[in-house]
């Protein structure tokens, strides 16, 4: 049996449509229904600027420190890249309480966020201060690192 031309590329950008729309539909709910893992985007606020090219592929090499509620320093991620970047988060490491998020790169600002550890999901806390270059979700934090020496 010989299929047209046609028929082809229609079934083919139908069967794209139907994953493409479950992926949409499916994506935010896998992130808090698979807890475990903080997906952590990290972008730069002069990474399309010709001074930006001073640092390697992946951008200066960003840093998260994770503290616990007296301040002590429990987990230390470095060398993330700019994108997307995974983060586990297991049950010794991580008891349901409240944490604080600090990440920061080299010639950029810090930013320090506030979150609680619900059965390996960080949420962010209700009084925390909103900010317009972060985005925070369970498990999800987008942020955009402001250079300290912006024109």
């Amino acid at each position: 049996m010989i299929f047209k031309g046609k028929t082809i590329v229609f079934t083919l950008f139908l069967l794209t449509a139907v994953l493409g729309a479950l992926f949409i539909y499916f994506g935010p709910k896998a992130i808090e229904t698979n807890p475990g893992v903080l997906h952590l985007g990290i972008r730069y606020s002069d990474e399309f600027s010709v001074d930006f090219t001073r640092f390697p592929k992946g951008g200066p090499g960003a840093v998260l420190e994770i503290f616990d509620a007296q301040e002590q320093l429990i987990a230390r991620y470095e060398n993330l890249t700019m994108g997307r970047n995974l983060i586990p988060i297991s049950i010794e490491q991580f008891k349901n309480q409240r944490y604080t998020l600090k990440i920061s790169a080299p010639s950029y600002e810090s930013v320090t966020i506030k979150a609680n550890n619900n059965e390996r999901v960080l949420r962010p806390i209700n009084s925390q201060q909103k900010l317009d270059n972060l985005i925070f979700e369970p498990n999800l934090i987008g942020i955009r690192l402001r250079s300290l020496n912006a024109l």
